[in-house]
């Protein structure tokens, strides 16, 4: 069957072929050239060059100039992909697999649920990436295509036990630890010029009124908003989650003396005087089972698929045609 297919395919390949080296198209013998066939698809140079720029951040000449042996390693390893890319879809296109369009946006939110991510910091994330959202759209897509070829292909479902999940988390434990993080408040008075003895007694008295009254159980964020003058003095000097480990470690040793509601003495801070207030602390303790069990099943299903797609996709290699022309 497969050499009937060949039969058919050569002359149409022949023709392409004759038609990108042809002499009155030199450029787009340069750039166009094929570079492999893979049973009724082809692959082209510019295809292949594109993908390598996509993958390292340089062109196919840049990469090159850095070292003849890592540059033939890279480009077979791309054309390798690429070769999996085409037959992969073939057998899409085959089997008649459509995604809609409330698959991927169901599978994007899934990710982002996993995550605890919001549309901006997924968006964030992808551009630090150098990925366009359209682009991590077709991805995805790809992806569960992917799955649902192999599915298809296989036609056995993949079972993930609820003892496969409860050894994965035992064995990855620190990946699911909870960051310790703290959750502050400040008062912070501001001395303009440190140089001034006058100016940095009235903040210092005014710091040690302030402390007076706090003693006397008034409320810090009420005394924070009427007083201080650093970021978030309107919203009570709340300064939100922090991770302890990016306190600078003379206030990290402040706050590690205080309980949830207490705060320190008057402390000396660059360009004035700071009261710190710990509001509330998330210790950096494992999460329990259950909360992460989704995310486990999520992870372990994903290396079943993938397995089993390298598995499928050798059998389909084995019996495709495929040609490298370089």
């Amino acid at each position: 069957m497969v050499g009937n297919r060949l039969t058919l395919m050569l002359p149409f390949m022949l023709f392409c072929m004759f038609l990108i080296v042809s002499p009155d198209h030199p450029r787009a013998k340069i750039a166009n050239r094929i570079v492999a066939i893979v049973n009724s698809d082809i692959i082209t140079l510019h295809e292949l060059n594109t993908s390598i720029k996509r993958l390292t951040g340089l062109s196919a000449k840049e990469l090159r100039l850095r070292g003849e042996t890592s540059f033939y390693e890279v480009r077979r390893a791309v054309l390798d992909s690429l070769i999996n890319e085409k037959i992969t879809k073939q057998q899409i296109i085959k089997s008649g697999i459509k995604v809609a369009k409330k698959d991927v946006d169901e599978a994007i939110e899934k990710v982002k649920r996993e995550n605890k991510l919001t549309q901006e910091e997924l968006l964030y994330s992808l551009k630090q990436e150098g990925i366009t959202l359209t682009e991590y759209r077709e991805k995805m897509e790809r992806e569960i295509q992917r799955f649902q070829l192999v599915n298809h292909e296989v036609k056995s479902r993949i079972v993930i036990t609820e003892e496969e999940m409860r050894n994965y988390y035992q064995e990855h434990a620190r990946e699911y630890t909870e960051t310790h993080e703290v959750r502050l408040a400040r008062i912070f008075l501001k001395v303009r010029n440190p140089g001034d003895r006058e100016e940095t007694a009235q903040a210092r008295n005014l710091g040690i009124e302030i402390l007076g009254w706090l003693k006397e159980g008034r409320d810090f964020s009420k005394m924070a908003r009427k007083y201080s003058q650093g970021p978030a003095a309107s919203e009570g000097g709340d300064l939100g989650w922090v991770k302890v480990s990016e306190l600078a470690p003379r206030l990290r040793e402040k706050v590690a003396e205080l309980s949830a509601g207490e705060h320190t003495d008057l402390d000396l801070a660059p360009s004035g005087f700071q009261i710190i207030k710990l509001i509330e602390e998330k210790r950096g303790e494992i999460k329990p089972f259950e909360k992460v069990r989704d995310v486990i099943y999520s992870r372990l299903f994903g290396e079943k698929v993938e397995k089993r797609y390298a598995t499928w996709l050798k059998r389909l290699r084995d019996e495709s045609f495929i040609k490298v022309i370089f």
